[in-house]
């Protein structure tokens, strides 16, 4: 369903392989709407759920036509598609490739954090550099240790490209949020 250009703050998660799941969820993200704009990727421990199993998470800025319902079940179509079983009535509780959540939305691209309830996506969104970043590998590039704009060029053979640093302050996602 199209609803008008929104942007959306999402948050990514995954303690099943997730050196490896959480970059092809981004890719696939960027595969699908655009451009992005990533925070960096941390390892936290599991909150309401019992599992030894650490997940990686981030926080992603995306924009697309879609409203939040059609976005959230394209999102657990993906979900599905690497792995995860929403069929269970317990796969809130469970290890999981990959989460991908819609944590708040906004048609000019400002995020308020109110829609934020986890405490490692807090510290993302207020940048508060309390833990440290994880180095992931997404198509021979690095990402994680710090805000990057990911995107899909079709123009250099069908690839992502991750771009990554100081230099992209004023293009990434810590612009889109408060502070």
């Amino acid at each position: 369903m199209r609803h008008g250009l929104m942007w959306y703050l999402c948050g990514l998660g995954s303690n099943i392989r997730p050196e490896t799941n959480l970059p092809c969820a981004v890719a696939e993200l960027a595969m699908r709407y655009g451009t992005l704009w990533l925070s960096p990727v941390i390892r936290t421990r599991p909150e309401g759920m019992m599992t030894p199993h650490a997940f990686l998470n981030a926080l992603v800025v995306l924009r697309c036509e879609l409203s939040p319902a059609a976005l959230k079940l394209e999102f657990n179509a993906l979900e599905e598609q690497m792995g995860r079983n929403r069929s269970d009535p317990q796969s809130r509780y469970s290890d999981r490739p990959i989460d991908v959540d819609i944590l708040e939305s906004s048609p000019r691209r400002h995020f308020t954090g109110r829609g934020i309830h986890e405490s490692y996506y807090c510290a993302l969104f207020h940048d508060t550099g309390s833990q440290p970043t994880v180095t992931l590998c997404l198509n021979g590039q690095s990402l994680g240790q710090a805000p990057a704009t990911i995107y899909w060029n079709e123009s250099t053979g069908h690839e992502v490209i991750v771009e990554q640093g100081k230099q992209l302050q004023y293009d990434t996602a810590k612009p889109t949020l408060p502070g």
